[in-house]
């Protein structure tokens, strides 16, 4: 049986993350999570709510040492979350305060020890929405884990020692692999805030050491793009959870003098691939993973998961470790014969000069693809306009309305259901 360490450094001055306005040492960390471990109550399930970071990870490593298994809810909607207790029932809440309260004391630092656990023992539960909106849930091993992250932290972030500030939920895949785990596998150092706003982006990367990596997605960048804030020398940005643009992409290198990479991934496999978006439109996989078409299919194979995942995009292999994406296989639509996919028709209303964010998607009923449309000080008419010289008249969105904001969730995805609930609202 394969064993992996749960924290992969054995100095006890490396730092792990800021939490507060201070360095944590691994000395520090074990301490605490040692503590926080014999304060937990007994438990199959441990559903993590935390928002801080620092108290993320710790509630993690505390579950663990228990022998619990983390619960990832898909948010923190009060339904998500009792709908959540309802299915595990033998489970307890991590939050904050109940984290907080139990570093009040701030142990001193501790040797580190030989924590290890099996790569195939599951250690947290990840849910989706499926089709039906009942949350899907997808068992994620340690195994899976460790790998991901250490080859995301190595190949994508800057490799350890690197700095990393994150906009993204700790509960998300995305934030988990990219932002979280890298700590206790690969040796970089996060920080304990969630930040929002532009200027909290600013403070929160101050307070790290270089070289500094910010995690985030498009809706984040788009906002920092068009602030006034100066950032200090960032090492990279890493967007994932939506499509970026190549402009965008462009805008944010220029404005801080940095490097834009993509990461590819989703809840079932993890981090899969990644890109620098303004120098190639191929996507590499992370090292020993690789893209197999099986049945006009595409899934994506690596030693660190227990079986192949089935992706759900229309992908154009370029070998076993590059490929190109062409889109969501739920994207592809159909119109009097023609098809393309509602990614690359949003990438062109995005296009149109004005526009700041919008979403063409389809109605269940009609095939005719319809647009909502940020586009501050514009004209729906224009807009259309623009769109009919470098569209195919059949895929022209109808209706194209204008609106003061997409309904964008804590990652930047915008939900089927909400689109329509807003389109419902503004259409005429």
């Amino acid at each position: 049986m394969q064993v992996l360490p749960l924290l992969a450094t054995d100095a006890l001055d490396a730092r792990i993350a800021y939490y507060g306005d201070a360095p944590v040492s691994a000395g520090q960390f074990v301490a605490h999570a040692q503590h926080l471990a014999q304060a937990l109550p007994q438990a199959t399930h441990a559903i993590n709510l935390a928002e801080n970071r620092y108290h993320f990870l710790l509630g993690c490593v505390a579950a663990w040492l228990r022998g619990q298994i983390i619960l990832l809810p898909s948010s923190q909607a009060t339904g998500v979350i009792a709908e959540l207790q309802r299915d595990y029932p033998d489970h307890h809440v991590i939050d904050d305060a109940s984290v907080a309260r139990h570093l009040s004391s701030r142990e001193s630092a501790a040797p580190t020890p030989d924590w290890q656990l099996p790569a195939d023992r599951i250690v947290a539960i990840a849910f989706t929405s499926g089709t039906t909106g009942r949350p899907q849930a997808h068992p994620k091993t340690w195994g899976s884990l460790f790998h991901n992250s250490r080859l995301a932290t190595e190949d994508v972030l800057g490799g350890p020692g690197s700095s990393v500030v994150a906009t993204v939920p700790p509960q998300h895949m995305y934030g988990l692999e990219a932002s979280l785990i890298g700590a206790l596998s690969a040796g970089c150092c996060l920080c304990d805030r969630r930040p929002f706003f532009p200027a909290d982006v600013r403070d929160a990367l101050r307070r790290m050491p270089a070289p500094r990596t910010l995690v985030t997605t498009p809706a984040h960048l788009k906002v920092l793009a068009e602030s006034s804030i100066e950032l200090p020398p960032l090492h990279r940005v890493v967007s994932a959870t939506a499509p970026l643009t190549v402009k965008l992409a462009r805008r944010i290198e220029a404005r801080w003098q940095t490097e834009v990479v993509e990461i590819y991934g989703c809840t079932e496999a993890g981090v899969m691939a990644h890109r620098r978006t303004t120098a190639t439109e191929r996507w590499r996989t992370l090292r020993d993973g690789t893209i197999v078409q099986v049945n006009g299919n595409a899934e994506y194979r690596a030693p660190q998961l227990p079986t192949a995942t089935p992706l759900q995009d229309v992908i154009e292999p370029l070998g076993d470790s590059e490929f190109v994406l062409r889109g969501r296989a739920g994207d592809m639509i159909k119109v009097a014969g023609k098809r393309t996919s509602l990614q690359e028709l949003t990438r062109q209303v995005l296009a149109v000069p004005g526009v700041v964010d919008a979403a063409v998607f389809v109605r269940e009923s009609e095939e005719r693809p319809v647009a909502l449309v940020v586009a501050p000080g514009r004209q729906a008419s224009d807009i259309l306009d623009a769109l009919r010289r470098q569209m195919e008249p059949v895929f022209v969105p109808r209706p194209l309305l204008i609106v003061e904001r997409l309904p964008r969730n804590d990652v930047g995805k915008l939900p089927r259901e909400a689109l329509l609930q807003l389109l419902r609202q503004v259409r005429p």
